[in-house]
C-alpha cells in the first residue's frame, strides 16, 4: 500500500487494473519537507520553506503544522512511516530574523523532530524494529484516514481464544469508547481488555486530576462487559457506583467477617503494627498470648491463662501442641498482662511467676491492642457468626459467573496498618487458591500506596504482580503518590494511565515509562487529560476521559 491510496481514490474499474485518477485532495497540500538527519530514535525535518508553516483547511482537513504534537507521514524506500512531531524550531541568525521581520517566509527555513512510531505492514502500522527512514524522505502530514488507521493499529497484540488446537475460536472484544484521543472530539479509542491489564495497569494523578474519574469509567466498561472484577474500596467511594444485579456487594465488620482460625501468627504482628526489628520482643509477648488464648478455646475455657505459679514444661507443650488458631480476640489485652512472667526455679522444677520489670516493657503493647480492640467494627469483622470472607472469596474466584464483587473495607482500614493487613490477607488468598482452571479477574485497589510499604519486597500485592497473569489475576491500582509503591511493585506494571502531578519526586518515581519529550508535558495536563503509555501500544498517546454517569461519592466539600 503506497501513500497515494491515502491521498487520492480509485476509480472503480475491472479487477487488474491500475488506472488512478486524483478525485481527493492532491498530498502536494499535505506536504512540508524532507528527512535531513536520521538518528536511532528520531529524525529530522528540514523544511522547505516557512510558508508551508501556515494554518490551512483542506476540505475536511484542517493543518497546523507550525505547532507540535501532530502526525506526519514519511514515504521511505522501506516502507510507509507515521511519526509523531515533538520540537519545531527555526535557527537563530541575523538574515533569519530579518527576513522574518519582512515577512519573506520563502527565506526562512524552520527545522521540525519526530520520533518515528512504526511502519505500514499491510492494512495496520506495526513498531519499525530495525528499520529507519532516509535522508531525503518527503514529509506530509498525516491526514484523517491515515491517522484512524494508526489508531487501529496502536494496540500491539491480538488476543485470541483458541482450542485445543491452537485454532482461532474469537478475537477479544475491545472495550468499546474508553477514552478520547486528546484535541479530538471526534476520536474514540477502545481497547482489548488485555491491552490495559496483561502486566497490570496503575492510573495516577494528583488530586483533582481526573484519577478517580478514569478509573470509575474503566471499572464501568469492565463491568459493562461482563468481565470479572473483585474492588477492594478501602474508603466506601465506590458503594453506590454499581446496582446489586452488576455486582454482590458487602461490607467487612457488617455482613461479613474472618474467622481468627483462618489467620497465622503474621497477620496479627502486622495487624498490630509490631512487626518491625524493633518490636521483636513486643511482637514475641503478642504470638505468646494468642497461642495461650488458642489453648484456652482448645479446652473449652472462655476465660484467660493465668501462667503464675504454673509449672513451665507441662504447661508449653499443651499450649504447643494445638492444632487450632481459633481464639476469643476480645480477651487479648488480659492475656498479653498475664504474659508478664518469668521462669523461676522451685523444689527442682521450673514454674512461671509474675515479673513486674516484665509487665512494665508490656505496657505499650497493651495500649496499642487496647485502643485497636475499643472499636466495636474490628470487634465485629471477627465475629464469627457472620458470613465468612474467605468462602465468600473461595465462592467468588470459583464462580464461572462473570458477575463482581465489591468488598467495602472501610469500617475497617481506620489505621493504614489494619487496612494494610486486610488488603494483604485478601491478596495472598487469591494468589494462593487462584488456578487456570477458574475465570480470569481483576483486582482494583484505590490508592494502593496507604496499603504496601514502599520498601516491601515481599507480599500478598507483590506476589500476584509476578505471578498473577499465568494464573488469570490482573492487578488494577490508583496513587496519588507514585514514589510510595514500591519499586518491585512497579517494575511489574506494564500500562500506566498518567494524570496531571505537580512534584518532582512523583514524577521522577514514573519517568521511565514515557520518553523524554513526554515527562515535561505531565505537570500540565488538564483535568481529565491523561497520557496513556504501555508496552502493549505502538507509542505514548494522549487522551482524555470523560464521566461515566455512575454515581461517584467522591465530591470535595466546598468552604
Amino acid at each position: 500500500m503506497t501513500i497515494d491510496h491515502f491521498y487520492t481514490k480509485k476509480i472503480e474499474e475491472p479487477k487488474g487494473s491500475n488506472n488512478w485518477n486524483d478525485v481527493g485532495v492532491p498530498k502536494s497540500n499535505f506536504y512540508i519537507g524532507m528527512i535531513s538527519q536520521v538518528y536511532r530514535d528520531s529524525a529530522y525535518i528540514q523544511v522547505e520553506n516557512l510558508s508551508l508553516f501556515n494554518h490551512r483547511n483542506i476540505r475536511l482537513e484542517s493543518l497546523i503544522p507550525n505547532s507540535i504534537n501532530y502526525f506526519v507521514v514519511i514515504d521511505s524506500v522501506q516502507g510507509l512511516f507515521i511519526a509523531e512531531i515533538y520540537q519545531s524550531r527555526v535557527n537563530s541568525s541575523a538574515s533569519v530574523h530579518e527576513a522574518m521581520n519582512r515577512g519573506i517566509k520563502e527565506n526562512v527555513y524552520p527545522e521540525m523532530a519526530v520520533n518515528v512510531i512504526g511502519i505500514l505492514d499491510g492494512n495496520k502500522f506495526k513498531l519499525a524494529g530495525l528499520k529507519t527512514v532516509g535522508i531525503t524522505d518527503k514529509v506530509y502530514i498525516a491526514n484523517k484516514k491515515i491517522i484512524s488507521m494508526y489508531l487501529n493499529s496502536i494496540e500491539v497484540n491480538d488476543y485470541q481464544s483458541k482450542d485445543t488446537y491452537g485454532k482461532t475460536i474469537e478475537h477479544q472484544k475491545p472495550l468499546e469508547n474508553l477514552m478520547k484521543l486528546d484535541g479530538s472530539e471526534s476520536q474514540s479509542l477502545s481497547l482489548q481488555p488485555n491491552t490495559l491489564f496483561d502486566r497490570h495497569l496503575m492510573v495516577v494523578g494528583t488530586t483533582n486530576s481526573g484519577k478517580s474519574t478514569s478509573s470509575l469509567t474503566i471499572l464501568d466498561k469492565l463491568v459493562s462487559a461482563k468481565k470479572k472484577v473483585l474492588i477492594l474500596d478501602p474508603t466506601g467511594e465506590y458503594q453506590n457506583s454499581f446496582s446489586e444485579n452488576e455486582i454482590d456487594k458487602f461490607t467487612l465488620g457488617l455482613d461479613i467477617s474472618l474467622n481468627t482460625n483462618d489467620v497465622e501468627d503474621q497477620f496479627w504482628t502486622d495487624f498490630f503494627n509490631v512487626s518491625s526489628a524493633e518490636d521483636s520482643n513486643k511482637a514475641s509477648v503478642l504470638s505468646d498470648a494468642i497461642a495461650s488464648l488458642r489453648y484456652q478455646k482448645s479446652i473449652g475455657q472462655s476465660h484467660c491463662l493465668i501462667k503464675d505459679q504454673k509449672p513451665v514444661n507441662p504447661l508449653l507443650y499443651n499450649i504447643n501442641n494445638v492444632k487450632s488458631k481459633e481464639f476469643d480476640l476480645s480477651l487479648l489485652t488480659n492475656q498479653i498482662r498475664n504474659e508478664a512472667v518469668k521462669q523461676i526455679q522451685d523444689s527442682g522444677q521450673y514454674k512461671f511467676k509474675k515479673d513486674g520489670n516484665l509487665f512494665n516493657a508490656s505496657t505499650w503493647l497493651i495500649q496499642k491492642v487496647t485502643y485497636f480492640l475499643k472499636s466495636s467494627l474490628i470487634k465485629n469483622f471477627f465475629d464469627s457468626q457472620q458470613e465468612n470472607l474467605f468462602e465468600k472469596l473461595e465462592k467468588f474466584i470459583d464462580s464461572k459467573n462473570s458477575k463482581s464483587l465489591y468488598l467495602n473495607l472501610s469500617r475497617i482500614s481506620k489505621t493504614d496498618t489494619a487496612g494494610r493487613t486486610i488488603v494483604d490477607l485478601i491478596s495472598k488468598f487469591i494468589i494462593d487458591n487462584k488456578t487456570t482452571n477458574n475465570p480470569a479477574l481483576v483486582l482494583f485497589i484505590d490508592e494502593v500506596h496507604r496499603y504496601i510499604s514502599r520498601y516491601s519486597e515481599e507480599n500478598g500485592l507483590i506476589s500476584i504482580a509476578r505471578e498473577g497473569r499465568k494464573k488469570g489475576v490482573f492487578l488494577f491500582l490508583t496513587t496519588q503518590n507514585p514514589k510510595d509503591v514500591p519499586e518491585v511493585l512497579l517494575g511489574q506494571v506494564g500500562t500506566m494511565v498518567i494524570h496531571r502531578l505537580t512534584h518532582s519526586e512523583e514524577i521522577t518515581a514514573i519517568q521511565n515509562y514515557l520518553n523524554q519529550n513526554t515527562v515535561s508535558q505531565i505537570p500540565k495536563l488538564n483535568q481529565g487529560e491523561a497520557i496513556l503509555t504501555s508496552i502493549n501500544l505502538l507509542q505514548d498517546i494522549h487522551v482524555c476521559f470523560e464521566k461515566s454517569g455512575r454515581s461517584h461519592d467522591n465530591s470535595t466539600p466546598l468552604l
